[in-house]
């Protein structure tokens, strides 16, 4: 049996991140989060802090930044987009960690650099304006001022670094196997329903082999 891997994409404020941590405590496994960003800046010799802020948003053709030290020469080609050379190490860290054994990965693109793995669950999670706005407010403790502004800047940030590399659109339902308005099932629902998914999946191979 192929180990399983749950891809979590979502819109910000949609609890992406609390959801697929809670996930993972439900299944068991690991999620993968930011531990990514650490991943990526060694490979890459880039900061942590550069590849946090270049991972879901688009960077200048030719913008350079300080080598974090060491890394994988092939990432600091200067003929290679820094944006690219992210990508790149960020891509090559996910396939890493899904071989490794089932686990939650949440954003960066997973849902693309995983499309072709074998047991795969690509979610993706969205809610209503005003919910996330809720959420930012008593959840992650915003400031009020522009957080609407925030939620559609980070939104689109996503979109346009999602269609760059991918070639795809953004959130669009066809590239996943699972969409949810977590508006509507809340933390806990969006756990239940993507953890019973496994399960009845994991089931079926069980059954099928």
């Amino acid at each position: 049996m192929n180990p399983y891997v749950v891809s979590i994409s979502r819109e910000y404020g949609s609890g992406g991140r609390l959801i697929g941590k809670q996930l993972a405590q439900r299944l068991g496994i690991p999620c993968y989060d930011r531990t990514i960003i650490q991943m990526a800046a060694e490979k890459s010799g880039l900061s942590p802090d550069f590849v946090a802020r270049a991972g879901e948003r688009l960077r200048g053709r030719f913008h350079l930044v300080p080598s974090a030290g060491g890394g994988n020469p092939a990432f600091s080609d200067q003929r290679v987009p820094v944006g690219q050379q992210v990508f790149f190490a960020q891509s090559e860290v996910i396939l890493k960690l899904a071989d490794q054994g089932p686990c939650v990965i949440v954003g960066r693109c997973s849902d693309y650099v995983l499309a072709g793995k074998p047991g795969c669950l690509k979610v993706f999670l969205h809610a209503d304006l005003s919910s996330r706005v809720r959420r930012c407010l008593e959840e992650y403790h915003l400031p009020p001022e522009g957080v609407e502004q925030r939620i559609r800047q980070t939104d689109r940030d996503r979109s346009s670094y999602y269609s760059h590399y991918t070639g795809q659109t953004w959130g669009d339902m066809r590239n996943f196997d699972l969409t949810l308005n977590t508006a509507v099932t809340g933390v806990d629902g969006a756990v239940e329903v993507i953890a019973a998914l496994v399960k009845a999946r994991l089931s079926g191979q069980e059954g099928a082999e």
